[in-house]
């Protein structure tokens, strides 16, 4: 007896929790063992009945599991990088029968391709999807096969232990051991594309890296006119003065001795 719920006074068992409901399902599976080639089916947690199918016979597996099985929903997809090879896992549902399947299809790390299950399960649409655009498994016979969560224009597959997100970078010396500017300004780094960074400023003016003179200095005081004050520069009031740069032509005010 498996796990059971107070329903009504009456105790009845949940049958996709039940021993012997779930060995039903397997002894189900070792019927069709010889159509498919499948391994021994494994029972996981949660009462999920696990097989694995070589990928030819994935679309021949799909329709057993609805016709004869009555799996009437394929509930997700997913893609999982097992660094040797790549793993399209299948999870299906039967509600009349209160059973769950899952199905294991091995590829091959380089073009891992595998027959869609659209035309058998037209929720595979979108999931197969996701699995492309993540992983980049190719679901062969699919209508629209295109990424679906990241841009066209996107390069690799995120999901996969491969992927870096950014760009390796080969380094000269440590930066310890060139000048600061150069440190800063990574010209030490050879062969890498320059990214350039955006950041909040005033008006042309950017910060890029500290050290980088941006409006807290008196050059962009005179450039942008903000802050500066005519007279000497000293200290008054906690404010720097600038010297305004000088015009041609004769002074318009009185002189100064």
């Amino acid at each position: 007896m498996g796990i059971s719920q107070q329903t009504g006074g009456d105790v009845s068992p949940l049958r996709a929790f039940d021993r012997g409901h779930i060995n039903d399902l397997v002894a189900r599976l070792g019927e069709l063992d010889a159509q498919l080639g499948m391994t021994t089916p494994r029972i996981l947690n949660g009462g999920i009945v696990s097989v694995e199918v070589p990928r030819e016979h994935v679309l021949d597996a799909a329709r057993l599991f609805r016709d004869a099985l009555g799996f009437e929903m394929l509930t997700c997809i997913s893609g999982v990088d097992m660094v040797d090879h790549i793993e399209s896992v299948y999870h299906f549902r039967s509600i009349e029968h209160a059973w769950l399947l899952q199905l294991r299809v091995k590829l091959p790390n380089e073009g891992p391709e595998v027959d869609s299950l659209v035309s058998v399960y037209p929720s595979a649409n979108w999931l197969e999807r996701e699995c492309y655009d993540m992983v980049g498994i190719t679901y062969a016979g699919h209508p629209d096969l295109r990424r679906i969560l990241l841009d066209d224009e996107f390069y690799g597959f995120p999901l996969l232990k491969s992927f870096h997100p950014t760009p390796r970078t080969v380094k000269d010396r440590a930066t310890t051991q060139v000048d600061g500017v150069r440190a800063v300004a990574g010209e030490q780094q050879r062969n890498v594309e320059r990214i350039t960074p955006h950041n909040l400023g005033q008006g042309d003016e950017e910060r890029l890296h500290p050290g980088k003179l941006t409006f807290g200095s008196a050059a962009v005081y005179l450039k942008t006119g903000q802050g500066v004050e005519t007279g000497d520069q000293t200290e008054t009031g906690g404010r720097a003065k600038v010297n305004q740069p000088a015009t041609e032509g004769p002074a318009t005010g009185p002189q100064r001795g």
